[in-house]
């Protein structure tokens, strides 16, 4: 027996409405007779934008538990060289709905979709949209309804639904101006990073040896280990150097504090060095603060008068820099001896503590594998070597503009990525991201020249040719730009 898919196309346009018959679709796969509709289909232009929207009725459909439907609009040329796949709606079942939270979405439709359950047995309906920039070549071309029936994110086993044209034959199709968009390549650079993280290590009292299975010892070790292991697995990954720095609570003598501390820094750096077989000039000189009154005032701070009702004096006492730290500690104890001893039990123990820092470094890699670590790995990739990536794609597809957000997730700092990914937004007439993201561009006449963009894309024609006057003076040619400024002045 064959699966039988029924997609009811009933079609009133705000825009442009196209009149349908029933559409009737043939799955693949035995045993499976489900129906789906869609109504309310229709298509408008507007502000540069093509906007696709339907109703989804799953009233009919069964999806199993642990699999999922996918339902595609995809805008395709009558000759097919020209596609464009629009936002995938997900139907899942309870537990698939589960996998995905947990695993994220199947990578085939996580760059654009909708995700919805289905309630068993009964009636659903879904409201679509999307909006896509207009492009010269939507005229004359064709709207088709992906089908994944399967639930196997293969659309070589897709079905096809033809849903019409995607505008009128006789629509005017207004294509936006042809900005001249002047992105920032990076320069190539060294990747290296560097991981800090904390270790409660307990040591015997008075003692400064390491020893793993001491009280919690084995899991505040995992902290360091886990990732030198992480490190040592991955042939990209090289450790340029680790330093700890030990900490150690204000009780007991200055000296002896000083002493502890310096000791315990020197033996956890030892243990490390010991386990890894690394070379001793990997590890910077082990440092130490004997006594912790940094944390010590974090923590009083933010205690509550019921805790701690002398609070304001004890601050006071921690921050007289008149004091040395014998007399600090002791001056606490003698006038107010309860909070001290709710001190010594409940802050002092997480005063003593080891800090680690990591430094390590990413291989170069050439451009094919660039490609391939980008897919699992982009943090390993240098702000040059993701835009080489980019490079690979066309400007303004879904794979481009995915690795520029992507450049900008791995590089939040970075204002060669704002400019680039302030031009996808440009060039997606998504002004209200780009104007947010020139914020932290800097000025340099790329991004000048996005400004004046922005500028023209909100119809502020003075401001744009100020902006392209101080790209010119920073040595841009902006004479396409200036041109299509001019132009819409007229």
């Amino acid at each position: 027996m064959k699966r039988n898919i029924f997609l009811s196309i009933a079609l009133f346009a705000v825009g442009f409405a196209m009149a349908q018959g029933p559409i009737r679709l043939t799955g693949k796969k035995a045993n499976q007779n489900t129906q789906v509709a869609v109504s309310n289909y229709q298509v408008s232009m507007t502000n540069n934008k093509t906007v696709v929207t339907m109703d989804m009725i799953l009233d009919s459909l069964k999806v199993k538990s642990a699999r999922y439907r996918a339902f595609t609009p995809v805008i395709r040329t009558k000759d097919g060289k020209q596609k464009q796949r629009l936002k995938s709606l997900l139907v899942t079942g309870r537990v698939q709905d589960i996998i995905f939270e947990r695993d994220g979405i199947d990578p085939l439709y996580v760059d654009n979709y909708m995700s919805v359950r289905r309630e068993k047995n009964s009636p659903q309906r879904v409201n679509y949209t999307d909006i896509v920039d207009l492009q010269p070549w939507h005229h004359g071309a064709d709207v088709w309804l992906e089908c994944d029936l399967c639930g196997c994110g293969d659309t070589l086993k897709s079905e096809q639904a033809y849903l019409g044209p995607l505008f009128p034959e006789t629509a005017v199709v207004e294509v936006k101006p042809n900005y001249h968009f002047v992105d920032v390549i990076p320069h190539p650079g060294k990747k290296i990073r560097n991981l800090h993280g904390t270790a409660y290590i307990t040591f015997v009292v008075d003692r400064w040896e390491m020893k793993p299975d001491y009280m919690d010892n084995r899991r505040e070790l995992r902290k360091i280990t886990d990732t030198l292991d992480v490190m040592y697995a991955d042939k990209n990954v090289s450790i340029n150097q680790i330093k700890i720095h030990g900490w150690a609570s204000p009780e007991s003598p200055y000296k002896h504090n000083e002493m502890l501390a310096n000791n315990r820094a020197k033996s956890l750096t030892e243990y490390v060095r010991k386990t890894y077989n690394l070379p001793a000039e990997v590890f910077a000189k082990p440092e130490a603060t004997p006594e912790n009154w940094i944390g010590l005032r974090n923590a009083v701070e933010q205690m509550s008068t019921t805790t701690l009702p002398h609070r304001a004096e004890i601050l006071k006492i921690i921050d007289d820099v008149t004091m040395k730290p014998d007399p600090k500690e002791q001056k606490i104890k003698r006038l107010y001896p309860a909070e001290y001893r709710y001190l010594l039990k409940n802050v002092y123990p997480g005063l003593r503590r080891s800090d680690y820092e990591i430094t390590f470094e990413f291989k170069e890699f050439t451009l094919a594998e660039a490609k391939e670590i980008y897919k699992t790995k982009p943090y390993q990739l240098s702000l040059r070597e993701l835009w080489d990536v980019a490079q690979t794609y066309t400007p303004g597809s879904a794979e481009y503009n995915k690795v520029m957000q992507t450049a900008l997730n791995v590089y939040p700092d970075s204002t060669e990525a704002a400019v680039n990914l302030a031009n996808v937004a440009l060039r997606q007439n998504d002004t209200l991201k780009a104007e947010t993201l020139l914020e932290h561009a800097g000025d340099g006449p790329e991004a000048e020249n996005s400004r004046a963009i922005l500028y023209m894309q909100q119809k502020r024609y003075a401001e744009a040719e100020e902006a392209l006057r101080r790209a010119e003076a920073k040595g841009m040619d902006i004479s396409d730009n200036l041109r299509i400024l001019e132009n819409m002045k007229k």
